[in-house]
């Protein structure tokens, strides 16, 4: 049996980027070539009435501000379309050197857009590397029409995630 290759957490509250670094240090320990990145929220600036948004990548120390301060006015999403295509593009070089595993963030308004992290998750599927991202209640059915049969839905539970891992590599995970 084959399982598909993209997974999306299913979220609406709860600490996602704490459950994906879990996941992502645990089969770092056990030998897997992870990469991808990590999102972090840093304090409300005097600017803006939203915390600053940063990315931080999995087995590399490097960080992406992907927001950007728009003014205590704005109301719109501030996210830096600039700032996450050269974060995209990082990680595509980081697909060529071999990944076992893919971990992104979210899958969100951007991905539901065409844009974002979209291109990136098809080069991985080109790789053959399989990709666990978070998506929201608000982006589930734009998740499923992306990936159709190639997706499958995951609860926020490390083990359940480590199953799909390991079913993708056909190995079994010791929990």
């Amino acid at each position: 049996m084959t399982y598909p290759l993209l997974a999306g957490i299913q979220f609406d509250v709860g600490d996602i980027d704490d459950l994906l670094a879990e996941v992502a240090t645990t089969l770092s320990h056990d030998g897997y070539r992870v990469r991808g990145v990590l999102q972090s929220r840093g304090e409300v600036g005097r600017e803006c009435h939203c915390a600053d948004m940063d990315l931080h990548t999995i087995g590399e120390t490097r960080t992406f501000r992907i927001s950007q301060p728009l003014g205590n006015g704005s109301r719109g999403c501030r996210l830096h379309p600039g700032a996450l295509a050269e974060c995209a593009a990082y990680l595509e070089t980081e697909l060529d050197r071999g990944v076992d595993l893919l971990v992104l963030n979210r899958f969100g308004r951007g991905e539901s857009k065409g844009s974002g992290f979209r291109d990136l998750i098809c080069q991985a599927m080109v790789h053959g590397v399989p990709v666990l991202t978070a998506v929201r209640p608000t982006y589930q059915q734009e998740w499923v029409a992306f990936g159709q049969a190639l997706t499958c839905n995951l609860p926020m539970n490390p083990n359940t995630i480590l199953q799909w891992f390991d079913h993708t590599h056909g190995v079994q995970h010791a929990a």
